[in-house]
Order: structure tokens, then sequence, then C-alpha cells
């Protein structure tokens, strides 16, 4: 299997934990996504992975880290000019909700 297909398995495995409610499992999944998107260099799987481990650390409580993840999702979308697209502004809202803006 190459790389950004287990990549884009991984994210999927560790979403489909989080709507599970497994959310430490969910965590875990998506950090070795993230480690492998980071090896490989697939900036776009790396905010896409960033914002659902946001997700995560958000339903955790854990606000903090669900903040850095977001801004580095965010940071990666406008690094790629991905500025209107729905996945950039979805992360705008969960910024803007967390902290009261970017």
């Amino acid at each position: 299997m190459c790389a950004r297909s287990t990549i884009g398995r991984l994210n999927r495995t560790g979403m489909e934990a989080c709507c599970n409610g497994r959310l430490e499992d969910a965590e875990a999944t998506l950090l070795s996504a993230l480690r492998q998107a980071q090896r490989e260099g697939v900036r776009c799987f790396e905010a896409k992975i960033s914002n659902n481990l946001g997700i995560v650390y958000e339903l955790k409580g854990c606000p903090g880290e669900a903040r850095e993840c977001y801004l580095k999702a965010l940071h990666i979308f406008r690094e790629k000019g991905i500025i209107a697209h729905p996945a950039s502004l979805r992360v705008v809202d969960r910024l803007a909700r967390l902290s009261g803006g970017v």
C-alpha cells in the first residue's frame, strides 16, 4: 500500500474512533497519521490531520492543544494558498470559537 493510502486510512480510522467516543484511540491513530504525513512531506494531509486532532483535543477538553492544531492546519492551508476553501474556513471558525478570533 502506498504511503498516501496508509495516511488516509489512518486518518479515517482515527476519526471513526473519535465519532465512537474512543478519544484516546483517535488521538494515537491521528498522531501516527500526522507523523507519516510529515515524513512523506504531504502538507495537505498534515493540515487535514492537524484539524482532526484539534477536534479530538477539543472533545477531550484540551483547548490549548486544540488551538495549536488548528493554527498549524490554518498555517499550512494559507501556505498552500487554500484560503477560501471550506476546510480552511472551518478551521477559522473553530479557532474563533476557541479564542474569540484568529
